[in-house]
């Protein structure tokens, strides 16, 4: 058998062309697109004697694969960390998400398509206000980097998400003065658990009083999630750079851009996501 086969991102799902049946000498099976009779890949079709002119030519170039242009929805951004990144999940934050129940209904889900990436990127964007960080990956499963619900569809399908690490090369750009810098370091806090204000990694600068950039997950106990991206380390703003809580039981969400003034920084039991009536957040990923 030499078949290539397309599926998913366009209207034609199926053989791009076969060749089959070339050890034992007898009639080859040889088609382009789906074979409208039989079996779609051509196999027993023992076919070759019906072409007088049979070409198979294979090729290779050094020409690198252009990148992505940059998503149109973030575009007037002009933000420059974005060239490069294509987009995984797009996702309008319900006020209320039960994604206990159901992984969140994204309106772009790319996971599936995605096979290898170095660079992972989070945009929210609450009313007028915006913030676009990106890291080095945290992990190689691009299903594992949308929201971490408690629902089995959301993660690797057999377990939920959970990634608490030092991530480093953290870039940011934001609508927010404070947030626009690059090449820190930073951690990642994604859980579909309760969560308390303990520093379990440690994270520097982090309080075990406050719900803040170093938390303890209380896996696999509760369903409060959380899905935070922080940064510490080198000089200037350290903190909350967003997150995304309580999105497992139908309750208010908390949601924020940057340390929450008051409270906890993280923007834990904040239940404010009915403050905003704009609510997006999109991921991306970069060779």
């Amino acid at each position: 058998s030499m078949q290539v086969h397309v599926h998913s991102g366009g209207s034609h799902t199926g053989t791009v062309f076969a060749f089959n049946r070339f050890n034992d000498g007898t009639v080859a099976d040889l088609g382009i697109g789906n074979n409208p009779f039989g079996h779609p890949d051509w196999a027993v079709a023992s076919n070759a004697n019906t072409y007088s002119a049979r070409n198979l030519k294979v090729f290779v170039s050094n020409t690198p694969t252009p990148p992505p242009p940059v998503d149109p929805y973030i575009a007037s951004k002009n933000i420059q960390d974005a060239e490069g990144f294509q987009l995984v999940y797009a996702l309008d934050i319900p006020m209320n998400p039960n994604y206990g129940a159901a992984k969140p209904n994204y309106s772009v889900d790319n996971s599936l398509s995605i096979s290898s990436f170095s660079r992972v990127a989070y945009y929210m964007e609450l009313d007028n206000y915006w913030v676009w960080v990106s890291i080095d990956k945290p992990t190689s499963d691009a299903r594992q980097l949308g929201v971490p619900c408690l629902s089995l569809d959301c993660g690797n399908g057999l377990f939920p998400t959970l990634m608490q690490k030092v991530v480093t090369n953290v870039n940011v750009a934001s609508s927010i003065g404070m947030l626009n810098f690059s090449g820190r370091m930073g951690n990642v806090e994604f859980w579909p658990y309760d969560y308390t204000p303990f520093n379990a990694l440690p994270i520097p600068g982090a309080s075990s009083n406050k719900f803040d950039s170093g938390d303890q997950c209380g896996s696999p106990n509760g369903s409060y999630g959380s899905m935070q991206v922080h940064v510490h380390g080198g000089s200037g703003y350290v903190g909350t750079v967003f997150a995304f809580n309580g999105f497992n039981a139908g309750y208010v969400a908390d949601l924020g851009i940057s340390n929450k003034p008051t409270g906890h920084p993280d923007w834990s039991l904040s239940f404010n996501a009915n403050v905003w009536n704009n609510r997006k957040l999109r991921v991306y990923v970069a060779p």
